[in-house]
């Protein structure tokens, strides 16, 4: 079984790419499913969050997950300085063992600050590949720098976690994607061959 991890700020589109890949996989005959790190985090706040304060931790609605986002921020990282960043990566570990397919994508590699955190977990313990992911807006109005390239309006890490994490996630990625919203991926060029150079790079992986 071989780990992808997936890094990029809330909202870069990991869960999209994650679908895109595991499609791709399949087409060529292998077997890929989704783990996500703060599932476990999620499991141990839902009670809480539910019968305290009336909100459902796995809602899509942006505007209540904006109301705990922070408190699972919080918790979250509470347990990793108790663990020195291996608490959630423990959980994990637990259940991708019990995985019996080719391929598992992480879709929440979020943290790069201890010796053996959730980078070197993917890229060291497990020598699997990182991709790394940063949306940006397509703008009608292009901004020019000195240097003549054109500035993209890229999607902000919501908190100061992901702002320091984040530059080191991409610096010690194996790819690092740049691409933009569209109204359907699947049919999107640029957005396709990413995902079939990530895909043939991850077979060979998995057929070494």
């Amino acid at each position: 079984m071989f780990i992808v991890g997936v890094s990029g700020v809330a909202r870069s589109g990991k869960n999209l790419f994650c679908d895109l890949i595991i499609e791709e996989l399949a087409k060529q005959g292998y077997s890929a499913k989704q783990f996500a790190l703060a599932n476990a985090l999620k499991r141990d706040c839902e009670n809480f969050l539910k019968n305290q304060c009336d909100l459902d931790v796995y809602t899509d609605n942006t505007q209540q997950k904006t109301l705990f986002r922070e408190f699972l921020v919080w918790y979250g990282d509470l347990k990793r300085k108790q663990s020195n960043g291996r608490h959630w990566i423990e959980k994990m570990d637990e259940q991708i063992s019990k995985y019996t397919g080719d391929v598992a994508l992480v879709s929440d590699v979020r943290y790069a600050h201890y010796p053996n955190d959730e980078l070197g977990w993917v890229v060291y313990e497990h020598e699997g590949l990182l991709v790394h992911l940063r949306r940006y807006e397509r703008s009608s109005t292009a901004v020019i720098d000195a240097d003549g390239n054109v500035q993209m309006n890229y999607v902000q890490p919501p908190n100061e976690h992901e702002r320091i994490n984040d530059p080191k996630l991409r610096e010690g990625a194996h790819f690092r994607l740049n691409w933009t919203s569209v109204d359907d991926p699947r049919k999107s060029l640029e957005i396709m061959s990413m995902v079939n150079e990530v895909t043939t790079e991850i077979i060979e992986l998995v057929n070494k």
